[in-house]
């Protein structure tokens, strides 16, 4: 989560939470191609998955990296401070951190559209996978495929059950084996695995505080907004203060606003989106799909 300052963590009412160990990270660059009104987009990010036992966190990699300089001990604070730097000023960032709890069955969403961090929380998985035929190598890695309609996008998702977890980049989760590349049917985003490895020391699951807790359809059309519009999505009343960088990134109430120069393609569109798609007002994606149960066992993964 992009922060001016590192965000303390901190217990939830009711629930407990504690730092995972980390078992195997993969990294991820996320694609986003196509049309934003009348501009080309073609952005490239890079992500993380960190996975645990029962637990996975996928965000960001800047994020990540200052998350394990911080956690090394004697590091000075002038370093620590120049990797919070690098991931404030990083042009392209995913904003959006999922934390994925087999106990729970949940997924956990947060994303900072200032000047409120905000979260929401989904049944796990969230989609339902049907098995299609053909294969892929990502990773050196043998992938299955799978189809799944969400959000008003059918996703493809190329999975390994060399690797028997299942988790997955952002929210493409819930198969027998980790899912190393998703793509949507409009070919409008991407995420590929460029590698996979043994981690070491911890991650956290624990919620970011003062974070806005609201539906995922609110959060989904108040994101959607913002990402075409940050400052227009803005409550001026909310606003206590306005700092700009000396790279002219804006912060309001301590917290960047993350503007896209040439716009962005929604990953997903709440249910009044689509209701609006169905009726022709926008761009029509995605067809109904079935549902495939499936059951995962054991971890034991070969590292190639």
């Amino acid at each position: 989560m992009r922060r001016l300052f590192a965000a303390a963590m901190l217990m939830a009412a009711g629930v407990s939470y504690a730092d995972s160990p980390a078992l195997y990270d993969c990294v991820y660059l996320y694609r986003q191609t196509g049309k934003a009104g009348d501009k080309d987009i073609d952005e490239k990010y890079n992500c993380i998955l960190r996975i645990g036992e029962n637990d996975s966190r996928f965000y960001d990699y800047s994020s990540f990296r200052l998350d394990s300089v911080s956690a090394v001990e004697g590091v000075s604070e002038d370093v620590v401070d120049e990797y919070r730097k690098k991931e404030i000023m990083a042009e392209n960032y995913f904003d959006q951190t999922v934390v994925q709890s087999l106990a729970e069955g949940k997924l956990r969403v947060y994303c900072d559209m200032a000047p409120d961090h905000y979260r929401y929380e989904e049944k796990n998985p969230v989609m339902e996978w049907t098995p299609v035929e053909g294969s892929d190598t990502v990773c050196g890695y043998v992938c299955h495929k799978a189809v799944a309609q969400y959000g008003g996008r059918v996703w493809t998702a190329w999975y390994s059950e060399e690797i028997p977890v299942p988790f997955g980049p952002w929210k493409v989760t819930g198969l027998p084996g980790l899912v190393l590349k998703a793509v949507d049917s409009e070919g409008n985003h991407c995420f590929e695995a460029v590698s996979f490895r043994k981690a070491c020391g911890e991650f956290s699951t624990k919620p970011v505080p003062n974070s806005i807790s609201i539906s995922r359809d609110k959060f989904v059309e108040r994101k959607n907004r913002y990402d075409k519009d940050p400052f227009s999505a803005i409550n001026v009343e909310s606003i206590s203060e306005i700092s700009v960088s000396h790279n002219k990134n804006v912060f309001v109430n301590g917290v960047k606003v993350n503007q896209h120069k040439r716009g962005c393609i929604p990953l997903e569109y709440s249910e009044e989106e689509l209701k609006n798609i169905r009726m022709g007002k926008e761009p029509a994606s995605g067809k109904e799909s079935g549902n495939v149960p499936v059951k995962v066992s054991g971890y034991g993964v070969s590292v190639k």
